[in-house]
């Protein structure tokens, strides 16, 4: 597997371009590199599961739209629905698997391209990586190319702002000479996002006799960060119970006695995004409303 390249989270205030860059809509779905060895092609999500077999109808969509048998591409994984559908996903029946591919048929959209024609590209600016991007990957069912415009500071945020209006998380900002950096988080890739948002990890949930769990566990940056129990439908709370259970764990980080004496289940840290009224130093964040998993 190649480690994607990540982007730093910037604030409108604090942009400041120099150079020629470009804006993409950033998608609420999962980061997904796209792998082809003469033909046998894998797919890989950032926590280093190979999904393919979930997937048939990108596999047969990729083999029909790439030119070559040997490739490495970048993008994001989406499907209809959003964020709660894609977890559907994840089965491992064979059968289960038919029926989801075309009952919530999935789309990989495309930014980037690491590897052509067994050709290592990482050392290539980005305008380059596109050109040999368009002219060799096609567009089709299930594939997509992710749009791009060129931008400079004012721009920028007018498109981030015309991204968060038609429905996408925000917006990536790239740097058109900037060479792939496997693994790390360059400031030469920037994301916007709606600042009500906040990323945290979800350790855990409480119990409930009434519904399948009350409330979500949170932690930031290695502490306790409060419950979220708002934001769900009943159907939300079922399939999150069933994602909880498949990442069980007994670790965690210390939480007050009150929540202790509460919980249902405890897992492995799973990254989500909350929105909240207000965030304060230090304590909890108020009136935090759940938002969804992130898949990337």
């Amino acid at each position: 597997m190649i480690e994607p390249m990540l982007s730093k989270l910037t604030r409108d205030e604090e942009l400041h371009l120099t150079g020629d860059w470009i804006s993409e809509p950033k998608y609420d779905g999962q980061r997904l590199i796209a792998v082809s060895k003469e033909g046998n092609i894998s797919l890989w999500t950032r926590r280093h599961l190979q999904v393919a077999k979930k997937f048939p109808e990108l596999i047969k969509a990729l083999k029909a739209n790439v030119n070559n048998q040997n490739w490495i591409l970048d993008g994001e994984l989406t499907v209809p629905g959003g964020l709660s559908n894609l977890i559907k996903r994840n089965v491992e029946d064979k059968f289960r698997i038919n029926i989801l591919s075309k009952k919530i048929p999935a789309t990989f959209h495309i930014f980037d391209i690491i590897c052509y024609n067994k050709e290592d590209l990482i050392p290539k600016p980005l305008i380059e990586r596109k050109k040999i991007l368009v002219k060799n990957v096609k567009v089709g069912e299930h594939i997509e190319m992710v749009p791009f415009t060129t931008v400079n500071d004012e721009t920028a945020i007018d498109y981030f702002q015309k991204n968060v209006k038609n429905g996408f998380e925000g917006a990536i900002l790239k740097n058109l000479h900037s060479t792939y950096r496997s693994g790390k988080r360059s400031g030469e890739w920037l994301k916007m996002k709606r600042e009500d948002t906040v990323d945290v990890y979800v350790i855990g949930a409480t119990k409930s006799e009434a519904i399948p769990f009350g409330a979500l566990i949170m932690e930031r940056n290695g502490e306790f960060f409060g419950k979220v129990g708002t934001g769900f439908s009943d159907q939300d709370r079922r399939d999150i119970l069933k994602y909880l259970k498949k990442n069980k764990s007994s670790q965690h980080v210390p939480v007050p006695p009150d929540v202790e004496s509460e919980i249902l289940i405890t897992t492995k840290p799973l990254l989500a995004e909350i929105r909240v009224n207000e965030l304060i130093k230090g304590k909890s964040p108020r009136a935090p409303v759940w938002v969804r998993f992130r898949l990337d």
